[in-house]
């Protein structure tokens, strides 16, 4: 399964594509239109266990309880390497890795159709940002060119995570 991705430092552009595959139980592809760096998918309807897949590896996203807001970024299946906090009254939230690096996916501006990847010492990291009315294709990632990959997590898991929150945001708008 690993080998049909493309590894990201193949990548000579600096802006990728969230292709959406399938309708009922969609999986979430990251491309740049002819090779893919990572997809996302989920086991249940319900969005609460993502699954990531990039040439780096496998991570899951699972929430820390029924109740909880906070969701465990693992490793695979149950190696927890950072947790993801939501913001009480904002629509941030925080990334906390247990090797020491922290981002925050935000939305700079209220009605804002991007979010907003940023880290205290390296500024900005990326932009993902909704496209209306494009359902083949309904977001766009733009990155920073100037990132040392080994000060980061991989660039697609960033991307993916930023997806996953931007799909829990939407479902949450839904239900309210």
């Amino acid at each position: 399964m690993m080998n049909e991705y493309r590894a990201f430092d193949q990548l000579r552009t600096y802006e990728l594509y969230i292709a959406k595959k399938g309708f009922w139980y969609p999986d979430f592809e990251l491309t740049d239109g002819q090779y893919i760096y990572g997809r996302l998918s989920y086991s249940s309807n319900f969005k609460r266990y993502a699954i990531i897949e990039t040439p780096s590896g496998k991570w899951t996203i699972k929430r820390k309880g029924w109740f909880n807001r906070t969701l465990f970024l693992n490793q695979g299946e149950e190696e927890t390497i950072g947790t993801l906090t939501p913001a009480t009254w904002k629509r941030d939230f925080n990334l906390q890795m247990d090797n020491g690096f922290e981002a925050i996916y935000l939305y700079k501006k209220i009605f804002s159709k991007s979010l907003v990847v940023t880290n205290d010492k390296l500024g900005d990291i990326m932009n993902i940002t909704t496209k209306a009315l494009n359902f083949k294709q309904p977001y766009t990632i733009t990155f920073s060119q100037t990132l040392q990959q080994d000060t980061i997590p991989p660039i697609p898991l960033l991307a993916l995570i930023g997806l996953h929150i931007i799909l829990l945001r939407q479902q949450q708008a839904a239900a309210s």
